[in-house]
């Protein structure tokens, strides 16, 4: 089966691109795997573990939110993984048909439009990166692709 994953920080823009990868995967009967990246270096314990449950919470919360607007939903997973966000989905790129990120507000070049993530896995990742623009039209909700 054809594995889209999507690096979820957040942000709008993540959102939009987890909702671009849901539609798609539902189109081509895909899987999708949201992931969440969390730099714990230098935390202490107590500080780590808030970190990281306030990342499971958003990210469970956004799937949800996504999922909850599908008629038919296609299949999703999601997880929370500690390490520097660019090699987390540089790796994470290894076992993936395809990565979708949302971009960044164009501000500079290259770099903060497609952020460091999205730019290392464009040069060391495994398999094609999607990067959904700031401009892009709102994305339809899952329910509006498939009818009910």
């Amino acid at each position: 089966m054809t594995m889209i994953i999507v690096g979820v920080d957040g942000s709008e823009q993540s959102r939009r691109a987890l909702v671009w990868a849901v539609k798609h995967a539902i189109a081509r009967s895909a899987a999708v795997q949201a992931i969440t990246a969390v730099d714990t270096k230098n935390l202490g314990t107590a500080q780590r573990a808030a970190r990281l449950a306030e990342a499971e919470t958003m990210l469970a919360e956004m799937v949800t939110q996504v999922l909850d607007s599908c008629t038919r939903p296609p299949t999703v997973t999601y997880e929370v993984v500690e390490g520097d966000p660019s090699i987390v989905m540089v790796d994470a790129s290894q076992r993936a048909d395809l990565i979708v990120f949302g971009s960044h507000r164009m501000t500079s070049i290259r770099q903060t439009a497609l952020g460091t993530v999205s730019t290392a896995c464009i040069r060391l990742g495994g398999c094609p990166v999607l990067v959904i623009p700031v401009d892009l039209p709102e994305p339809m909700l899952c329910g509006d692709l498939v009818p009910a």
